[in-house]
């Protein structure tokens, strides 16, 4: 509803309410001022008088009584004689106060609402301007209107659609950025496997070629052959890597204790890494999907992460399940040195690792991120310092599940 279209309702209303008022009021005022002076109560007050002189003449002894009450009764016909004179000017005067009183409080009342219409006009034209936002896909919308009231419900409403579309929109382009890289792998792996197949079957037969040849010969030859050989092998190790993040499967997922599977996992694995401690800390025995394969694959490689960072001084990990609600996390912790601050922001990209030439490739990272993308989850870095790190797992309680 637009301001003068509020203006004018409220203006009606006030003239209506206003015309009734004052008939209503005239009634009313004219009611009580005319029994003040109705002829049959100062005619009354006349036979009084006559009265108090006729006892007062019987009745010497108490004629100071009776001329006392002649005065008053006097005294009240004078001052009726006095209102009826000027009944109409009183009347008057009356029905414009009453009619001010009226009006006046209307008009406050009419003023209050036009403002209140107004501030709400102008919260609902700041909703359609985010809304706007909203649709042209802004994922930043902070409106600040916490009022209880229809509009500010909508208004966090607005706000939490919002922060909902940019997560969607990150997981999006996350599955997006990894899907390239899947595609990536997959052609670098077939673009090597066929020339590391025929490089070996030669390497092969170039040792059976040197069985004729001088004893010095073939001893530096089988060292060089031993040599290519294992370059091949890191060749054939690191297709192989390529291959399996390029054809992740889809996880099976089933309904399961978050905590028994923890427990479990540190049970198993107490001794896999000779320098790094795996435990578990008490935490609720939540239910979640996951799939247990998948899942274990993935804490394998954060808690070999941490092993490869502790290095011979060692160190410990501490796997701790919280129940948030409409998900369960768990905590990866560990008291190493901490993620490298150099490659951060691009932790879960393929690649991205801080380790020489032939000790890792940077996939196992962005390969558990995915398998927890597909689990409708998530894997985050939730905390870094130089005292160790927290890696965070995010499971649905809640989804489609797989048939075994």
């Amino acid at each position: 509803m637009r301001s003068k279209t509020v203006l004018s309702a409220v203006g009606v209303a006030i003239v209506l309410t206003t015309s009734l008022f004052y008939l209503l009021q005239k009634e009313l005022s004219g009611s009580w001022l005319t029994f003040g002076v109705h002829p049959e109560v100062i005619s009354l007050l006349e036979v009084s008088l006559e009265n108090q002189k006729e006892l007062a003449r019987l009745q010497p002894e108490t004629a100071d009584h009776y001329r006392q009450q002649f005065e008053e009764i006097q005294n009240t016909l004078n001052n009726l004689h006095i209102l009826e004179h000027n009944r109409e000017s009183i009347v008057g005067r009356v029905e414009v106060a009453l009619l001010g009183v009226f009006c006046g409080g209307l008009l406050i009342i009419g003023v209050g609402s036009t403002w209140l219409e107004r501030r709400r006009e102008i919260r609902l034209n700041c909703l359609q301007v985010h809304l706007r936002d909203l649709s042209l896909g802004r994922t930043d919308i902070v409106i600040g209107d916490r009022r209880r009231d229809t509009i500010g419900r909508i208004a966090g409403m607005i706000e939490g659609t919002s922060q909902l579309m940019a997560a969607d929109r990150a997981r999006l382009a996350t599955l997006q950025h990894l899907g390239v890289w899947q595609e990536a792998a997959r052609r670098q792996a077939h673009e090597m496997r066929t020339p590391l197949t025929g490089l070996k079957m030669d390497i092969e037969r170039l040792r059976r070629l040197m069985d004729d040849s001088s004893v010095n010969s073939r001893q530096e030859a089988s060292k060089r052959i031993d040599s290519a050989c294992e370059e091949v092998d890191r060749l054939a190790l690191f297709a192989q890597t390529f291959t399996s993040f390029a054809k992740l499967p889809e996880p099976r997922l089933k309904l399961g204790s978050v905590n028994g599977f923890v427990t479990e996992f540190c049970e198993t694995y107490a001794d896999a890494w000779p320098e790094l401690g795996v435990q578990s800390a008490e935490g609720p025995d939540a239910m979640a999907l996951f799939d247990r394969e998948m899942l274990r694959q993935v804490l394998v490689n954060l808690c070999d992460n941490s092993a490869i960072a502790a290095g011979e001084q060692g160190g410990s990990v501490t796997l701790t399940v919280r129940d948030q609600g409409d998900s369960v996390t768990i905590a990866v912790a560990d008291n190493g040195p901490g993620v490298d601050s150099t490659i951060q922001t691009r932790l879960f990209e393929p690649y991205a690792t801080t380790r020489r030439v032939g000790e890792g490739m940077g996939l196992g990272l962005a390969i558990s991120k995915k398998i927890m993308l597909d689990h409708n989850g998530d894997l985050e870095l939730e905390s870094n310092s130089g005292n160790g790190s927290v890696f965070r797992i995010t499971l649905a309680k809640k989804g489609r599940r797989t048939s075994s």
